[in-house]
């Protein structure tokens, strides 16, 4: 916003000038109404009587509008379905092209009131209410202004029985029921939560999935969700234009939004293209700008003469031990987790499956260098003989492992990494089988809670403190979505980091947390990650940010 009052200075000086021009003539006319005074002869030396030379209008600078497409081709987009409860976290990076959140937040990761709906928000001292106070100039692509409606509407739509969002559980864990949501006027938005809850800005803003995301109330009733769900309203820098699931998704650009201006590309294509050598053959043949790339073709698509933007530590993988509270599973056996984590040579796997751009990680879901984590645990050290010791001692039979194998934007390297993970524990004596599948296919598995005795992985970004909060009852509390443990301990250490209020007191919860997952081998633990990606010449400058499952990309449209 500020480049534009910028911008108005020279015009604003140049119609002041030239009013004051205008005036002094005006001024000097009507002093005397006389004939024109002789002409003087010239002076001695002098040319002949000069002929003013006319001065041409001050010129009034271009609005600044979008040009030109940027393409931008990923592995996957989430759920592919544009509406606030039909998509998952890892749809984020399009959805906020489409829409604005409740609570704004930064590149830097922190909650900001400079770029969300609501430019206030205070909590009551225990942290039980929270008012918002949303800005008045912000308009859906239909018209209809944006209003505390809107936003009480989008908070039942993430929270409802057939949402599928990510943290769904972590918000409803707050906000029991729509009744809890008070509308005291179309811009002041009052929730009571059903518990303290003091990170509940953080829960309903863009930081983590797209639970804090805003679509419209009136249009979403009047159209159905099926029609909302093909042609979505938001209120963010792009509007929505076509879409074939598993092939596109096109965005056109507004021409001036209330928080970025103008974007940079009157276009956004979105391409989904598995492939990783589809993809670099297409950035090299200029029918893209931008794709996810390996770690491993990263030196050589730079070396090429292509650019590559990194976020280091970006993210945590691991793989989950699903459904362990079952009766008939083998996780139960603390020396069979013990046995997996043992089995793995995380250095081997660095250096070859992702060119050296890793480093062994101690407890998933947090990377090394999270907040309130313990820097003094380390990651497990690499000792075969002694994972078929604890193998051979478990409750072990030969059962078959089924280990899900997928590629994802943030890891194009799955289903090597998947192959590695197999054969260092077919050396140990497991009874490995490799199931080729899309990531939304294993999704599906794990909400249904079909997994007995398999396996899959996930890269879990780096968030701020609060994130975690949001994030632990969603993957290991009892009652969370994708939980893969039933573990009462865990639950109450959980429970204790989200009563937290005090930053302090949040942080010394999430270690206790952190110290407990470790010794209990909660899940198998693998790595730190960089994220890469690669670029044509069109993208200049990138900040990935700090956002969870999203790097960015709203960056690149940025003038």
């Amino acid at each position: 916003m500020v480049r534009h009052r910028l911008f108005r200075v020279p015009f604003l000086i140049a119609v002041l000038t030239a009013t004051m021009l205008v005036v002094a003539v005006a001024c000097g006319s009507s002093a005397e109404p006389t004939t024109a005074p002789p002409a003087q002869a010239p002076s001695s030396g002098s040319s002949a009587t000069s002929v003013p030379v006319p001065t041409s209008a001050p010129t009034v600078p271009a609005v600044v509008k979008p040009t030109g497409k940027l393409t931008i081709a990923i592995t996957d987009m989430g759920n592919e379905t544009p509406s606030v409860w039909q998509e998952f976290a890892f749809g984020k990076a399009y959805m906020r092209f489409l829409y604005d959140a409740l609570t704004g937040t930064n590149d830097a990761g922190e909650v900001d009131k400079t770029t969300g709906a609501a430019k206030e928000w205070s909590m009551s001292p225990d942290a039980r209410k929270w008012t918002f106070i949303l800005r008045d100039n912000i308009k859906f692509h239909n018209g209809d202004q944006l209003t505390a409606e809107d936003a009480k509407f989008s908070i039942g739509l993430v929270t409802s029985e057939d949402s599928i969002t990510s943290y769904k559980g972590t918000v409803k864990a707050a906000i029991a029921d729509q009744d809890s949501i008070t509308v005291v006027s179309p811009t002041e938005l009052v929730i009571d939560t059903s518990t303290a809850s003091g990170f509940l800005n953080w829960f309903i803003s863009d930081i983590q999935g797209v639970e804090g995301l805003i679509q419209p109330k009136n249009y979403t009733e009047s159209v159905g969700n099926d029609e909302f769900a093909k042609n979505p309203v938001g209120s963010g820098p792009y509007k929505w234009v076509d879409q074939r699931k598993g092939d596109f998704m096109e965005m056109e650009a507004l021409d001036n939004h209330w928080r970025d201006g103008a974007p940079r590309f009157k276009t956004v294509l979105w391409r989904i293209i598995p492939e990783e050598s589809t993809r670099i053959a297409a950035l090299k043949a200029g029918e893209v700008d931008v794709i996810s790339v390996s770690r491993e073709r990263a030196p050589d698509l730079k070396a090429d003469g292509l650019n590559i933007f990194s976020k280091e530590g970006a993210s945590v993988l691991g793989l989950y031990f699903h459904e362990q509270w079952r009766d008939n599973s083998i996780w139960k056996d603390i020396n069979v987790r013990t046995a997996f984590n043992l089995a793995i040579n995380r250095e081997e796997i660095c250096e070859f499956v992702f060119a050296g751009q890793c480093t062994p990680a101690a407890v998933y879901p947090w990377p090394d260098i999270a907040p309130g984590t313990d820097n003094s645990l380390k990651a497990v050290a690499f000792d075969p003989v002694e994972a078929k010791r604890l193998l051979d001692a478990s409750d072990y039979n030969g059962e078959e492992i089924a280990i899900r194998s997928y590629p994802r934007a943030d890891v194009p390297e799955g289903p090597r990494f998947i192959e590695a993970i197999g054969a260092y524990l077919t050396d140990i004596g497991v009874n490995v089988k490799i199931i080729p599948t899309e990531y939304a296919s294993y999704r599906q598995e794990r909400l249904a809670h079909t997994l007995d005795n398999g396996m899959g992985y996930l890269a879990a970004p780096n968030r701020p403190l609060a994130g975690f909060v949001g994030l632990m009852r969603v993957l290991n509390h009892t009652d969370g979505t994708f939980t893969s443990t039933n573990d009462p301990e865990i639950d109450r250490l959980i429970e204790a980091l989200e009563a937290g209020i005090a930053p302090a007191d949040v942080e010394a919860a999430s270690i206790e947390l952190y110290q407990y997952m470790y010794d209990q081998y909660s899940h198998l633990t693998c790595c730190n990650m960089n994220i890469s990606y690669a670029t044509n010449d069109k993208i200049e400058s990138w900040d990935l940010g700090k956002r969870v499952w999203d790097d960015g990309f709203t960056n690149l449209v940025q003038r």
